[in-house]
């Protein structure tokens, strides 16, 4: 298959999932990715990239464009961008398009008509599938393409094809549930390795932003510390990642007086992440729905990949998280924003060896291969073949 993905941003650190989606598919197809902006190409290298930017050309398309973001109802339409993407689809000839993100594919399919009814798909991962659906604008445009019959919308977990259902009225919606999933092949224990810590480590890989829970993670950690427990006293956390919220993380902890406790690596690539989880006793994602925008996970892929690793993972009752973490069995659930549960449960855990069964649930629902495999047949599917 000849396989045109559209993303508006490729690749940002944060969406890695994309990335190696892309990565596998190109193994078996050939692979178009059309952009807006290319970021870090060293990082996360691919040959077939064709970079188009959505161009404002003058002060009123700046300003419709702002609109548009804040759900006034300007339309996408960009003349210079269309041609660019009619151009690229017809010397191409994609059999399949793939958007990812409803709100930004809305930049490729108000911009491209699909005369030869070639089957598009959208990916609706977080973001797209909750706060934008608070606007009225969105709820009709999202509706408006689920009625074209060239439309396949995939959703990352049976919570967020339900909430999308119900944000829009509907009892139910057309679509499939494909789980992202990791690479076990290189998110693995090594056996070889006998790793003793005279410390408890506590491990979060994400971006610092308001839904990832810092905030409640270090509170809570903060309060576990003060338990005096034979686990606290010698409990170390680490923080890896970057972000807007960063800086008032390293603020908070230092407010604490934990800053001997509590590391902050930065950025980290996959291979750092598993040296780190390899190092690592306990895994947190203290995912919240973020007070501001209203804004939600789908599953996090770093959770995948710790329990891939066979950690015990301490998180949240939220979004798709439940359907990979079964509480008390992979680990242990809170309500979002319970900093007392949540630290009361830091201390249960601590005592907690490596779970072989984490990694077993991974192996069957949630590895790279099952998912590239279903989204495969999706497309084959859509094709009648």
């Amino acid at each position: 298959m000849r396989i045109l993905v559209f993303v508006k941003t490729f690749a940002n650190p944060t969406l890695t999932f994309i990335y190696s989606e892309i990565l596998e598919m190109s193994k078996k197809h050939e692979v178009l990715v059309v952009t807006n902006e290319r970021r870090n190409e060293e990082l996360f290298p691919f040959q077939n990239v064709k970079e188009v930017p959505f161009s404002t050309e003058n002060i009123v398309s700046k300003i419709k464009l702002k609109l548009q973001y804040n759900n006034v109802p300007w339309s996408f339409k960009n003349t210079n961008f269309e041609k660019s993407i009619s151009e690229m689809v017809e010397n191409f000839k994609p059999d399949i398009i793939h958007t990812h993100f409803g709100f930004e594919s809305w930049y490729f399919l108000y911009n491209f008509k699909n005369r030869l009814q070639i089957p598009i798909f959208i990916s609706f991962h977080g973001f797209d599938a909750s706060h934008k659906l608070n606007s009225w604008l969105y709820r009709q445009s999202v509706r408006k393409f689920f009625k074209r019959n060239d439309i396949n919308p995939i959703f990352v977990s049976n919570f967020m094809k339900k909430h999308v259902a119900d944000k829009l009225g509907l009892k139910t919606i057309k679509g499939k549930i494909l789980y992202y999933g990791t690479d076990t092949e290189f998110f693995k224990p090594d056996t070889d390795r006998n790793i003793k810590n005279e410390e408890i480590i506590f491990l979060q890989i994400s971006s610092f932003t308001e839904k990832k829970g810092h905030e409640y993670t270090i509170k809570a950690f903060h309060k576990y510390l003060q338990l005096g427990s034979k686990t606290s006293i010698k409990a170390k956390m680490i923080l890896a990642g970057d972000g807007s919220l960063r800086q008032s993380a390293i603020d908070l902890v230092e407010q604490l007086k934990i800053a001997d406790k509590v590391s902050f690596p930065g950025i980290v690539t996959k291979f750092g992440a598993r040296e780190l989880m390899m190092e690592a006793n306990i895994f947190v994602h203290h995912s919240i729905t973020s007070l501001t925008v209203g804004d939600m996970e789908g599953i996090p892929n770093a959770i995948m990949e710790a329990m891939a690793m066979e950690l015990p993972i301490l998180s949240t009752f939220h979004s798709g998280i439940p359907e990979l973490v079964e509480n008390n069995l992979n680990g242990y659930l809170v309500k979002e924003r319970d900093i007392e549960d949540y630290s009361n449960k830091m201390d249960l855990i601590s005592n907690w060896s490596k779970l072989p069964i984490n990694r077993e649930k991974v192996e069957m629902f949630f590895e790279k291969n099952t998912h590239q495999k279903s989204l495969e047949n999706y497309y084959l599917e859509a094709l009648n073949i």
